[in-house]
């Protein structure tokens, strides 16, 4: 038996013509601004992004930075939590007032929740453990 390999390169002629290129990159250039359901903060992104963002939090559109808050809102909880009642959590964290009033705009109310996620992120106890280890053996050096 006996076999046969062919190693010669074949040219085939595009099969998709200019003015479909040309709409292609239009599609990807369309953006829609589109208001954050937890914080008010408005975003301009395009329409296949925004479906996909929709599908994961239960046809609720939420910013990046709301979403990152409801991923850090599951890692934190003690127990098991679903996505939903992670973001049912932080969408309560977001209308309830920080200080005595709500703030003038959506931006010092981002710019709270930020602060917030930070001090978080400063405390968990992965962040202790690890400096607690690095303290403990003298082998170990931050530096390089």
């Amino acid at each position: 038996m006996s076999t046969t390999v062919i190693s010669d390169a074949m040219v085939m002629p595009s099969t998709e013509s200019q003015p479909a290129a040309t709409k292609s990159i239009t599609e990807i250039a369309e953006v829609v601004s589109v208001k954050c359901e937890c914080c008010g903060l408005t975003e301009e992104c395009t329409p296949e992004y925004i479906e996909r963002i929709r599908e994961r939090y239960q046809q609720k559109w939420i910013c990046g930075l709301c979403g990152e808050a409801v991923k850090d809102e599951i890692v934190r909880s003690k127990r098991l939590i679903t996505t939903e009642e992670a973001m049912t959590r932080h969408v309560s964290f977001c209308r309830s007032p920080i200080s005595s009033g709500p703030p003038p705009d959506p931006t010092a109310h981002l710019i709270a929740a930020m602060r917030q996620i930070l001090r978080r992120s400063l405390d968990s106890p992965v962040r202790m453990t690890i400096l607690q280890w690095s303290v403990s053996d003298p082998n170990l050096s931050l530096k390089k």
